[in-house]
């Protein structure tokens, strides 16, 4: 063996003893090392030219939203359906700021309705005036912004506190009384600028008419009303049978008129409710009633309670009713209340009874005619009126011609459901293609009016030759 040979083989075994002392005295390798070759030289001997590169994942330089759908789509490329919890973390958050909205205000506007958390406050700093600023009730007598985070503790007597200490101190009581107006001025002035800085619900709160009710669309209306009257009717034995309603309210008018509307389209129309295409002429009086001024049945374990999704009040029907006795030849217990009142159960704001709320204070356009304002049941009644007017085939409905609520022989034409109405259809065909003769013999006289202008305005054309002016 040649001297060169030998000098060789002595590096080459230096070279693998200091391998293996090496890796004896490092750290463990990581993750990402697992896979590397085992005769790679150690980073001692390596040169910085030399450095193995490390690669960055693709994921390092994409953002999380881009990740997400990406991993979606592979999802879905995949064909297996993503879980629960998956999609939850992916959807979207419902935005804080909506003054548009009138559902996130009804919403809000709900967790106002335990008596437990809050009670009844003046006009000015009532909850309606907090949910149009975005606030919530969280707590006893506490609000909060979902958007800012901050909180306020709205403290006010009672008036009934107040009223009963009256007559004890004239002076004292007249102190209180200006103490808690000054309250509600300071209260209502925080409703905004309790909000932070930079939230938006300080600069901007929900319209003045987003507590109004929809009932423009007769259809919706009437659909709405016929559901709810379902909801009643399945609990007729629970609804007390003395029900009081203002003088202008005529029920026995208001059944024909609705008798007629859905027995005419309960044959067409889907969207009636099979207890009324069943029996359209026989319908509860007091279950109509309740439903007319915005009552429906709460959807709830307890039998008999009902609910206003307006101004959110619930009502037990079962304290207005009167009790069996147990005992035979014995008369009944009366029951806790004497009478139900269908407008006063409902909140002083409540859009149904309260003309303010459903109007929303606005002013009619310039140059158009002023109408009076009407709460939601009354604009509600309109609706059924001019709809039955519409069926029947009347022209003009009763209630664009500006009939009084108090006019007995206007009443009497309505309820008669369209028995008796001016014009048949044969009449109505022939005035209104009379009116289309007139038209046409009309619209050919402009036509021939615009014709002799034009050749008018042609012939006064002075002409030039190209290049010259005028």
């Amino acid at each position: 063996m040649s001297y060169a040979l030998s000098t060789t083989k002595r590096k080459f075994h230096r070279i693998l003893d200091s391998i293996s002392n090496s890796s004896s005295t490092s750290l463990p390798p990581k993750k990402h090392q697992e896979n590397a070759s085992t005769t790679t030289l150690p980073t001692n001997f390596e040169s910085p030219a030399k450095k193995t590169r490390l690669v960055r994942p693709q994921s390092a330089y994409v953002s999380s939203a881009s990740q997400t759908s990406s991993s979606q789509a592979q999802v879905s490329r995949s064909g297996i359906k993503p879980s629960e919890s998956f999609m939850k973390d992916t959807q979207k958050r419902a935005p804080n700021f909506t003054p548009w909205d009138r559902g996130q205000f009804l919403e809000r506007l709900k967790t106002f309705r335990h008596v437990d958390k809050w009670m009844s406050k003046p006009e000015e700093v009532n909850e309606v005036q907090w949910a149009k600023r975005g606030w919530t009730c969280i707590g006893k007598e506490r609000v909060a912004c979902a958007g800012c985070g901050r909180e306020v503790v709205v403290k006010l007597e009672n008036e009934e506190e107040i009223e009963g200490s009256s007559g004890e101190d004239m002076e004292g009581d007249d102190w209180r009384v200006s103490a808690q107006q000054q309250l509600v001025e300071k209260y209502s002035g925080m409703i905004v600028s309790e909000h932070e800085e930079g939230c938006l619900w300080r600069s901007r709160g929900c319209d003045a008419t987003i507590y109004r009710l929809p009932l423009t669309h007769p259809t919706t209306s009437l659909n709405e009303l016929g559901q709810r009257y379902e909801s009643l009717a399945s609990i007729s034995s629970e609804i007390p049978s003395s029900l009081s309603t203002p003088g202008s309210f005529d029920i026995e008018m208001l059944s024909r008129q609705l008798s007629f509307i859905f027995s005419s389209s309960s044959s067409s129309d889907a969207s009636v409710p099979d207890h009324i295409q069943e029996s359209p002429q026989l319908l509860n009086e007091q279950a109509l009633t309740l439903a007319f001024f915005g009552w429906q049945v709460e959807s709830c374990h307890v039998t008999g309670l009902a609910t206003c999704n307006a101004c959110f009040r619930r009502l037990g029907l079962w304290l207005f009713r009167s009790k069996p006795s147990l005992s035979e030849g014995v008369e009944d217990d009366e029951a806790i209340m004497s009478r139900l009142d269908v407008v006063e159960e409902h909140r002083d704001y409540c859009p149904w009874i309260n003309v303010s709320s459903q109007s929303g204070g606005t002013t009619p356009r310039k140059g158009a005619t002023p109408t009076a304002e009407l709460a939601g049941w009354e604009i509600l009644r309109r609706v059924v009126q001019n709809q039955q007017y519409q069926i029947a085939g009347s022209i003009t409905p009763p209630a664009l011609r500006g009939i009084e609520e108090g006019d007995d022989d206007s009443r009497s034409d309505v309820g008669s459901a369209g028995s008796t109405y001016s014009e048949d259809k044969a009449t109505r065909d022939a005035k209104d293609k009379e009116r289309w003769a007139k038209l046409k013999k009309l619209k050919q006289v402009f036509r021939v009016k615009s014709v002799k202008n034009l050749r008018r305005g042609k012939e006064n054309i002075p002409i030039s030759r190209p290049g010259t002016v005028g």
